[in-house]
């Protein structure tokens, strides 16, 4: 192939005397390096570009991070502070939700969390519900992470979501649910799952 191409060189430049042939190889050497900066630049940017939506993609889905070849503790210690879901549970969803997570924000107010607490109270839609105090999510945390000791001391109860665990009457109404209480003073985040009736309530263990 190299052969073919050279033959077609010379005989394109043949007839043309005026043509200088070493400079014409030079600046064809140099087009080339160009050519090859750009595509190392391109595909360094598709790898940067690859990185920066696979780590935003993590945080979104709050899934512990671990530097590949890490066994230590998830880089980002807020998403392995996260409850864990019901293995009989689906995945987060939109729509048609059994069971209710609704996770408190650090700067909640007793007053903010009484006022969730009283509306959930009195909601028709709720069936059941459980409250998960900051400390007592410090105890699920430590057995969680009991394997990991040195993880456990570098973090406190403070640094814990207090949580309404809810399993609601009827799943159509989530939708709805989700849109009032996401509304609320002190509510951080909102997370539904479909759960079976033997499943914890909330869908969390």
């Amino acid at each position: 192939m190299e052969a073919d191409m050279r033959e077609q060189f010379d005989r394109a430049v043949g007839d043309d005397p005026g043509i200088d042939l070493g400079e014409l190889a030079h600046a064809a050497i140099a087009e080339g390096g160009r050519i090859r900066r750009r595509r190392r630049q391109t595909a360094a940017a598709g790898v940067a570009a690859g990185v920066v939506i696979v780590l935003g993609v993590v945080a979104g889905l709050n899934l512990p991070f671990r530097a590949p070849g890490s066994q230590g503790p998830p880089v980002t210690p807020g998403a392995a502070m996260m409850p864990v879901a019901a293995p009989s549970c689906s995945k987060p969803v939109e729509r048609d939700a059994t069971d209710v997570g609704i996770f408190l924000g650090a700067g909640t107010t007793e007053g903010q969390r009484s006022a969730v607490a009283s509306s959930l109270g009195n909601d028709g839609r709720v069936a059941a519900m459980h409250y998960e105090s900051r400390a007592e999510a410090f105890e699920r945390f430590k057995k969680l992470w009991a394997d990991d000791p040195d993880f456990v001391a570098s973090v406190s109860a403070d640094q814990l979501p207090p949580s309404f665990r809810v399993r609601l009457a009827d799943a159509a109404q989530y939708a709805a649910f989700r849109a009032q209480y996401a509304a609320m003073d002190g509510v951080d985040q909102i997370v539904g799952r479909t759960c079976p009736a033997s499943a914890p309530i909330g869908g969390i263990l």
